[in-house]
Formats: structure tokens, sequence, C-alpha cells
């Protein structure tokens, strides 16, 4: 049995909160990147920069992906993998949707997950084999059935070629489940997943950073994540993922995705 060794949970924690003190709209610089609808602040870049210090400071024999930082020579061991703001385009609009999202992984085994909301002030974090927290309380995902369940879902923003399937997707659970919701932050849409407010969760098209600390959260609190067609979660491509609260509920949309999508299609 492979003995994982990092910080404590509480120093990880820390580093995030003051993380969120660098998320100052006011003073970001917005630019685009790629596209019409991919947005980066000043402040992605600052928090990124900082957390990428200080993770590296505390265990220099790790490595760093994250968004604003992608590399292709992904290295074995440990890495953090660092979304500095998913929901950059909530950021720039104050609608107070958006988080700082950290994972540690051993290669391909999530040892901790970290996804801390400032605006509302709310840390989610889990640790392999101890539960999944919220503000230190343990939290647990829903026993809704799959009938009173809600989707968080999104139309593959950055790749809206792919929007069809996407719609028809959604459209099938919504006709059986019982409603919608699109927070634009599929690492906030994890983390109430594994804190009972929603059940279900699908995108076409995401990166490891929007939601590698979301996997360890929603497996810690009792619910089931799976990459589509993939083992494990790649790090050096977008993929589909699905979550839900269930086993039963996860079959069910699994179905549903898997005949809308009979091989990911980019």
């Amino acid at each position: 049995m492979i003995s994982y060794t990092y910080p404590e949970i509480s120093k990880i924690t820390s580093i995030v909160r003051e993380a969120g003190k660098l998320m100052d709209i006011d003073r970001a610089k917005v630019s685009r990147k790629g596209n019409n609808s991919n947005y980066v602040t000043s402040a992605d870049i600052n928090v990124q920069n900082y957390l990428s210090e200080k993770f590296l400071e505390l265990m220099p024999e790790s490595s760093i992906l994250g968004e604003e930082d992608e590399k292709d020579d992904i290295k074995d061991g440990y890495i953090w993998i660092i979304d500095p703001i998913d929901g950059t385009s909530n950021f720039i609009r104050n609608v107070g949707f958006s988080a700082i999202s950290v994972a540690l992984f051993y290669n391909d085994v999530p040892l901790v997950g970290v996804i801390y909301n400032p605006t509302r002030d709310e840390m989610f974090h889990a640790e392999k084999g101890k539960g999944a927290y919220l503000n230190a309380e343990r939290i647990h995902v829903s026993d809704r059935d799959y009938q009173h369940s809600h989707l968080c879902s999104a139309m593959s923003l950055y790749a809206k070629e792919y929007a069809k399937p996407c719609f028809n997707i959604i459209e099938r659970i919504y006709m059986e489940a019982d409603d919608l919701r699109r927070m634009g932050t599929a690492a906030l849409e994890l983390a109430y997943i594994a804190a009972g407010r929603f059940e279900l969760y699908f995108e076409m098209r995401v990166f490891p950073w929007d939601v590698a600390a979301g996997l360890l959260l929603i497996k810690e609190a009792g619910g089931f994540i799976e990459c589509l067609y993939y083992d494990d979660m790649p790090k050096n491509r977008p993929f589909p993922v699905y979550a839900a609260n269930s086993r039963k509920s996860l079959e069910r949309i699994k179905k549903i995705i898997c005949e809308e999508i009979p091989e990911i299609p980019y």
C-alpha cells in the first residue's frame, strides 16, 4: 500500500483563502483568450502565481498544472492542478459565483480537493479517505431520487459546435428529472452536488483544472463521478464528465449521454 505524504489540509486551505483576497474585480484587467466567450483577468494570473509559489514552497518536489500556465510536459509524482478563478465570466460581472479550485494528485490518484468561493466564504475540501467538508462541517450528497433531482450542465461554451448533443442530453434528462441549473462554474456545481444542494451533472468538454478538485469532493461525499470513456481523468486534453448523487442516477444519465455521444467528437 502506497503511503502519501503531503502538507496538512489546514495549510492548504489557508493558502487558498489568502489567494481569495486577490480576487478584486475593481482592480482586475480583463482580456479575451481563444474566443469571445473565454476571458482571463489579471486576478486569474495573480491568484495562479500566488498559489503556484506557495505550493511549490510547501512541496518542492511537486509540479503545477494550471489553467493560465498550461504545460505539455506533465511530470509523474505529486502535481497541483489549479484553476485560479473558475467562473471568470461570473467574476467579471460580479455575479458572486466564482471559485478557486485546487487539487493535489499523485499520478492518477486524487489526494486533496479544495474549492473556495470568497464571496460566500465557503471553503469546500476533501482528503482521500477522510470525507468531504464545508467550512469544517462534514457534507454528504443528497438522498433525492432521480425524478426529484436537479441537473447542472452547460452547452460547450468554448466549442459551440458541440452544443447540439449537449442540448439533446439536457432535454432528455430535464424531461425525466426535476429541474436544470446553469451556474457558470463547474467547480462550484460539483461542490454543490457534494454538499447535497444538487444531484446531477454533465458537461461535454471540460479541462482537468475545471473538475480535478470536484472529483474527490463528490467521491468523499458519497457520490459518483466519471470521465466519459476514460478510467482516469486525462491531464493533457479536454473530456466529458458526468456525476450523480447515487449509482442508480449515474447509470441513468450515463445511458442517455452514451446514446447521444457514442464517441467523443473532438
